[in-house]
């Protein structure tokens, strides 16, 4: 995790998780403290930092920053603070004022940012222009959330206890795994860029990539099947590939000589067994890896039976011997 955090090359670093109540604000309050020497900005992309679970009304940490950090808020946090912070930007996102404020002194608070995915470029860009050499993002596994684009440069993973029984979380850590390691296709800059620009599917016949005027494979399974029936040498899908759907088309996609592009390996929603048997008779690629770097462990479960965390951790430690698993409390 040192590495990880004091690279300079990595310099927007998103923080998900498996769940809901998976520990991000606690991961990001523990890389805080732990790393102070930084200078670096905090954004969200929904609204993180509440006192209170809205479900359980169970307490919930508040994002806790130091004297020098950066963060993203509302009017009503800004309030609050009074002259524990100043205003370093304010702009109006989709009709929502949102304010770049500096802390003058330790404090506790709530965080929040854009909703739309340009406006969280916009927003990571002026922390950068404002002197942030490291922005973290508390984000969500959501295909179109920033967290998964290519401005994010890696990922930390909060895997909580609330997620479900061990061998639930076991099989999804792995399903991310797997994901994580889809290499990325080799393209010239220009083919590279044309499907990264598209958002409808494309097929590839010969050496020539044709835009299929379909944005989606919902609702449109016979049309692709017809094209798989001509036995492309690729598809490059920019949207979800669900468990309904490989059902429908698994058979015309197992040739070893055909190609499957996603746009990032998480427009892949299937389960664990599907996803292997794709990855079997399947060649697949993605354009934007999938930039799993760290996992960070949460034996916490809200809303569910306490667990042991020595038990948590070990069962996760011994299924996967080759990754390294952080407790979000050492940290």
């Amino acid at each position: 995790m040192k590495k990880l955090i004091s690279t300079g090359a990595i310099k927007n670093i998103a923080l998900v998780g498996i769940s809901k109540n998976a520990g991000k604000t606690s991961l990001l309050n523990s890389i805080l403290k732990d790393f102070p020497r930084l200078s670096r900005a905090v954004m969200s992309t929904g609204i993180d930092g509440e006192s209170e679970d809205r479900v359980f009304k169970t307490p919930k940490p508040q994002v806790h920053l130091y004297r020098g950090d950066m963060f993203c808020c509302d009017a009503d946090t800004l309030s609050l603070h009074g002259s524990s912070v100043s205003v370093l930007h304010s702009s109006r996102y989709s009709g929502r004022k949102l304010y770049l404020a500096k802390a003058e002194a330790d404090l506790d608070t709530q965080i929040t940012g854009p909703s739309a995915l340009r406006y969280q470029r916009e927003m990571i860009d002026v922390m950068h222009r404002l002197g942030a050499k490291k922005v973290f993002v508390d984000g969500s596994l959501d295909r179109k959330s920033i967290a998964l684009d290519d401005s994010i440069d890696a990922l930390i993973l909060a895997i909580g206890a609330s997620f479900g029984s061990p061998e639930q979380i076991i099989g999804e850590i792995l399903r991310l795994i797997i994901l994580r390691d889809i290499p990325v296709v080799k393209l010239s800059g220009y083919r590279y860029k044309r499907l990264k620009q598209s958002r409808t599917i494309l097929v590839q016949a010969g050496e020539r990539w044709q835009d299929t005027g379909i944005a989606s494979l919902i609702n449109n399974e016979k049309k692709v099947l017809e094209l798989l029936d001509k036995n492309p040498r690729a598809l490059f899908v920019p949207t979800s590939f669900t468990d309904f759907l490989y059902e429908k088309m698994s058979r015309a996609m197992a040739r070893p000589d055909f190609q499957l592009i996603l746009r990032h390996p998480e427009c892949m929603k299937l389960n664990i067994g599907n996803l292997k048997k794709l990855q079997k008779h399947t060649k697949l690629n993605c354009l934007i890896p999938f930039k799993l770097a760290a996992f960070a462990l949460n034996s916490t479960a809200t809303g569910r039976d306490p667990i042991s965390a020595d038990r948590f951790r070990e069962d996760i430690r011994t299924a996967f011997p080759q990754e390294t698993f952080y407790d979000i409390m050492e940290i």
